[in-house]
């Protein structure tokens, strides 16, 4: 049976150590700053464009409340959110036990997933896989906010229905 993850014998370079510690930087960013937001802490004027501008959420929308979820350890809530706010956290998670399980040997980790996201990467047909998954899910939420009147009437109060309806 293959482990979930071993050390290789090969080491890492000087580019391959700095490109780990600005991945464990990026990887830190969102749980980190679900944390903070949980906390109270806002950054002004970072909103989602698309919605502010049109009233219409975007794929995305729901990321951010999803991961703050997780972070509270509210995983029904997470879901609710956004489906794929609890995977990210899953990947996020993952990817740092593994980046920092390289830094602190110096070794390469073989893990379990790595065929799998060297496929990923090689493959369109996973790309276009999980992007037809996202806007599939996507569709899905803009009929239930249509359903419910959410998505109307947040297009009447963005600033493009104001200015839709001045005229």
């Amino acid at each position: 049976m293959y482990p979930l993850w071993r050390l290789s014998s090969q080491t890492l370079s000087p580019g391959e150590r700095q490109q780990r510690w600005g991945t464990l930087v990026l990887m830190l960013a969102p749980p980190i700053g679900a944390l903070l937001y949980n906390q109270g802490l806002r950054l002004p004027g970072v909103v989602c464009p698309l919605r502010h501008w049109t009233g219409i959420p975007c794929p995305t929308c729901g990321m951010t409340r999803s991961l703050m979820a997780v972070v509270r350890g509210d995983w029904d809530q997470a879901v609710i959110e956004h489906l794929f706010g609890p995977v990210l956290f899953i990947v996020l998670v993952l990817g740092l036990l593994q980046v920092a399980i390289e830094l602190t040997t110096g070794h390469h980790v073989k893990v379990i997933y790595h065929p799998l996201v060297r496929q990923f990467g090689r493959d369109r047909r996973y790309i276009l896989g999980a992007l037809g998954c996202l806007l599939g899910y996507y569709a899905l939420r803009l009929s239930y906010w249509s359903s419910t009147g959410e998505l109307v009437q947040g297009i009447w109060q963005s600033p493009l229905g104001q200015m839709i309806g001045a005229n």
